[in-house]
């Protein structure tokens, strides 16, 4: 162990690594690289669990851990379900939503077509998938144009309060998904149909990152982007008119609605519950100049804006408690970002992951 507290390793991969990813307990990471391979590292043993990728080739893989096979053999990881992109042009990002047994995940490619998926048959069963909706979200750029595309749920139970009082489905589905300078957020409403909520702006170049962050029971969401104009930026998203929304309940006048606790105790759901939801529009996104039950839209307010001029900031993670914003740059520094008691975001701390 490193005297600053930090464990160095070698990760052994025979190229760059690109990508990293923890399990939702921080027990467990997976590394993958540009040698074409991924690893799994555990801090502490686990076992069973799920992990997806996406590569050059233009497919999307899930594979399941069989806790039968020993550690490092070879086969202790076997895919499960493979999906080849329908646009001939390999996938750009890939990410999960889960809550309790209900599974959901999202995955664009790098012409900017988004294909969102559930289970086929059941929430339990991760080896077959039916598409939600699918669409292209922006003109197909060019071949020589360069592009990025991230996605990012929101992953808790409940949408912000706000939200539902205004009409808001409480198990309306949230995706930001970052296309070129602007990120577009998504959301369901009461028919199951996908319609764009918000749209964040202010980035001068293309956003290479994307985070939702935790916390909505604060009474609206946050997100964070990480820019090549070289900012990261924090918005919030606001329900308009929250002041004269009614918080009244038929029990007890007075008083909020119930926190996100409440739901915990989720129901297994129905087969193909949001497939069955969706299956009366186009392709499961709603016209957006229809007007229709749980379509809410809000306000977006762009509350900071933090400039790195000697670093090219590439990703963007929130704490899981909402608290906290770290990012990584290009020159190897992981930045930590906290508001201040007068409300303004500035950097807490950083750690040098090039030097000794």
């Amino acid at each position: 162990m490193a005297s600053g507290g930090f464990h160095r390793f070698s990760h052994g991969h025979q190229d760059l690594v690109t990508e990293v990813s923890y399990n939702i307990y921080g027990t467990r990471m997976a590394t993958a690289s540009a040698d074409h391979r991924i690893k799994v590292w555990d801090l502490v043993e686990a076992s069973g669990e799920h992990l997806g990728s996406v590569g050059e080739d233009g497919t999307l893989k899930i594979w399941q851990e069989d806790v039968s096979q020993a550690v490092n053999s070879g086969r202790r990881w076997r895919q499960i379900f493979r999906m080849v992109t329908a646009t001939g042009v390999p996938y750009a990002h890939l990410d999960f939503k889960n809550i309790g047994i209900e599974s959901y995940l999202a995955v664009i490619t790098r012409d900017g077509y988004l294909a969102i998926c559930e289970p086929a048959e059941d929430h339990d069963d991760l080896s077959s998938w039916k598409i939600m909706w699918e669409d292209y979200l922006c003109k197909t750029p060019s071949r020589v144009e360069e592009t990025s595309f991230r996605l990012s749920w929101h992953k808790e139970i409940l949408p912000a309060w706000p939200a539902i009082l205004a009409g808001l489905d409480r198990k309306s589905l949230s995706l930001a998904a970052a296309i070129g300078s602007t990120v577009k957020v998504f959301r369901t409403d009461k028919d199951r149909k996908f319609y764009i909520a918000a749209t964040l702006e202010g980035a001068r170049e293309l956003v290479r990152d994307v985070d939702w962050s935790n916390g909505s029971m604060r009474g609206f969401d946050t997100l964070a982007t990480a820019g090549k104009d070289r900012f990261i930026r924090i918005y919030e998203l606001h329900t308009p008119g929250v002041a004269s929304l009614s918080t009244m309940s038929s029990r007890d006048e007075g008083q909020m609605p119930p926190p996100p606790q409440a739901d915990l105790a989720a129901s297994r759901p129905t087969r193909s519950a949001i497939g069955t939801g969706l299956a009366g529009g186009i392709k499961g996104k709603r016209d957006e100049h229809a007007t229709v039950p749980g379509a809410v839209r809000q306000d977006v307010k762009l509350v900071a804006e933090l400039e790195m001029p000697n670093a090219l900031p590439w990703r963007a993670r929130w704490s899981p408690d909402g608290g906290m914003l770290i990012t990584t740059a290009d020159d190897g520094v992981a930045r930590l970002w906290k508001k201040s008691i007068e409300g303004k975001w500035l950097e807490a701390a950083e750690i040098d992951g090039v030097k000794e």
